[in-house]
């Protein structure tokens, strides 16, 4: 009944309104919202200020301009961005609209974004729509949902399941993509678009500072005393001419039952999500989930630069593994860690020592965000412990022990007990988690995680320090790391243990070394990097892919972007010494500006694709496969 009294408002509302204003319909692309643009803006107040800038991955599809439908004005395109990797499991679609107040911008102002969720798996598209300057509202409507319907009609293609499918955006692409959760099955407001036959159902939303309602105490649309306003050219109407078309255009008032989970991600600037808590006070009475992440002090276009952009995509990323939870692994116990008190316990080594006995059965220890100064130990018997992080940015083991240091029983710490969590135990799980030694630039050597056990993985984590983070101190220890982000000066990931990084970030300090592998001589393989990104501080251009802390040394890099901090020659010796004369140093179909074989010294070998073949994960790792 609400919904017919509604309708007749609105019909009575057009035969008494004024007549909808075209003055805004120019056929001129508005650029005034542009990348450069909001940097100039912002640069004074945010000095530190960083563009995201695109990035060539190699595992990553992309597909531009596209046709997604054909109106009669003309052909709207859009951009796919997909993992090349096979996967068996159908993948998260995210669909992401581009703000710029309904009349500006462009779907390329996101590539970064898309890119850096593709590598995490997703399959994202970017379409265009019509804006303002070509048509009046609700054409943009009509595009987002037919974009939506091409998405579900081409699931196949993209492997895509096709109830997870997500819609995001920014400003005005948030209240867009906000709009169309909260009209999900509402026939009037399909138009007349494309591949109507198919549902534009979403079953996730992530609004990135999208107003919620226009007629509100909180929102800020609407003010024409100085110009004309982007909603008021978007509509035709001003707020006071046309006050229902206003309130139809608002997510705020078609929220309910069938609104999907809903991600907020805002800015400091709150008009810019007004109706905010009226929305989600309508989601609670539903129970459908929500979730605010705010970044205080930011500008509004917190999504284009960093500091705020790489959290962003934690967000987004926690988010949607949240709402589509994917072969999680099943624990017989799960412990809790809070600072605040609220688990069942306050610090990580308290949670650790309440696994008692010899453990056979997956422990999970959740931990709460926050930073725990702790030093920390798995023993050998606590297999099968799995450490998962609330959000890998701000959960964050740390210590500080580095060589030199007194410890408490009077002994002087070397490179072998600066270590600020040491994992002995096999099985051993982490995702989601900051490991780090914060003994400073210029303590020498402090190491973060030592991993000992067999069958270590680390997911989406990140181990910061300077020389010696990462010791892998076991020839007979396996370890896998995905999407991990690994930075430090000199040495920073060692150890004889045969290791698999997969599309990991390394990132060099210093002109120094990046690693010091010390392969027995009798296993074939050491650390094999797989299209990972290396990259350093600008001031850097004499970093060395590693060089060999024993004679048998095995690195290899395959696939990986090698950035221009890193020497033409490529590897070092170690110390004056032969050890680089038994050495195996590899590299295959690496690029970026320092890839260059022809470069390389003579004693490192550039694999031809027949050699390459053997490795493998599984083969590399002796049969073990870490993602089963």
């Amino acid at each position: 009944m609400k919904r017919v009294v509604f309708i007749l408002k609105l019909l009575l509302a057009f035969i008494f309104a004024k007549a909808q204003s075209t003055a805004g319909i120019t056929g001129v692309r508005d650029t005034s919202y542009n990348l450069l643009n909001e940097y100039n803006k912002h640069l004074k107040n945010y000095p530190n200020l960083q563009i995201i800038k695109e990035f060539p991955y190699q595992y990553i599809a992309e597909e531009k301009n596209i046709s997604y439908c054909k109106t009669k004005e003309r052909e709207l395109k859009l951009d796919v961005f997909s993992p090349k990797e096979k996967s068996t499991n159908k993948r998260i679609a995210i669909l992401f609209i581009h703000g710029g107040g309904w009349r500006s911008g462009n779907k390329a102002m996101h590539y970064p974004l898309l890119q850096q969720l593709a590598a995490l798996g997703y399959v994202c598209f970017t379409p265009e729509y019509r804006l303002s300057t070509e048509a009046l509202y609700p054409a943009a409507v009509h595009d987002i949902k037919s974009a939506i319907r091409w998405v579900r009609k081409n699931a196949a293609k993209y492997n895509i399941d096709v109830n997870k499918i997500a819609v995001s955006g920014h400003s005005a692409g948030g209240e867009l993509a906000a709009f169309m959760g909260a009209t999900n099955g509402m026939k009037q407001f399909e138009g007349d678009g494309c591949y109507k036959g198919i549902s534009s159902k979403v079953n996730a939303v992530i609004d990135l500072d999208g107003t919620l309602a226009f007629i509100h105490p909180e929102s800020g649309e609407g003010d024409d005393s100085k110009r004309i306003s982007a909603a008021t050219h978007w509509f035709g109407y001003s707020k006071t001419e046309n006050p229902e078309l206003w309130k139809q255009a608002a997510p705020l008032t078609h929220v309910g039952k069938h609104t999907p989970p809903t991600q907020f991600i805002n800015s400091s600037v709150t008009r810019m999500h007004a109706g905010r808590e009226d929305f989600i006070n309508v989601l609670k009475q539903y129970k459908i989930y929500s979730e605010v992440r705010t970044f205080e002090g930011s500008p509004h276009t917190f999504i284009l630069f960093n500091p705020w952009f790489d959290t962003t995509v934690v967000y987004m990323d926690k988010f949607l593994r949240r709402i589509f939870p994917d072969g999680q692994k099943k624990f017989s116990r799960e412990i809790t860690v809070a600072q605040d008190g609220s688990g069942d316990y306050t610090t990580v080594q308290a949670a650790i020592n309440s696994i008692t006995g010899k453990n056979s059965k997956p422990v999970a220890i959740i931990i709460k965000k926050g930073i725990y100064k702790e030093k920390l130990f798995l023993d050998s018997l606590k297999q099968f412990v799995s450490l998962v992080g609330e959000d890998k940015l701000s959960t964050v083991l740390t210590y500080n022990d580095h060589t030199g240091k007194i410890a408490p029983n009077g002994d002087t710490i070397n490179t072998r007990t600066s270590w600020s969590f040491k994992i002995m135990a096999d099985n051993f799980t982490a995702k989601d988690i900051t490991f780090q030694n914060d003994a400073g630039f210029s303590a020498g050597q402090a190491v973060a995680v030592e991993s000992d056990g067999d069958k270590a993985i680390f997911i989406n984590c990140r181990f910061i320090g300077n020389q010696d983070v990462l010791f892998t101190n076991s020839e007979k220890s396996r370890q896998y790391y995905e999407n991990c982000y690994i930075e430090g000066t000199t040495d920073f990931i060692f150890g004889s243990s045969t290791v698999w990084f997969e599309k990991c970030h390394i990132y060099s300090k210093k002109n120094s070394h990046v690693t010091a592998a010390s392969t027995p001589k009798e296993k074939e393989f050491g650390y094999i990097f797989n299209f990972c990104k290396l990259e350093g501080d600008t001031s850097l251009s004499n970093v060395s892919l590693g060089r060999p802390w024993r004679p048998y040394a095995a690195v290899a890099y395959l696939r990986c972007y090698i950035g221009r901090h890193i020497k033409a020659e490529g590897w070092s010796v170690w110390n004056n010494n032969d050890n680089h004369l038994t050495s195996r140093y590899e590299e295959y179909n690496n690029y970026g500006p320092s890839s260059d074989p022809k470069a390389r010294i003579k004693w490192a070998k550039q694999l031809t694709a027949e050699e390459a073949k053997k490795y493998t994960l599984i083969n590399v790792l002796g049969g073990w496969n870490p993602l089963k």
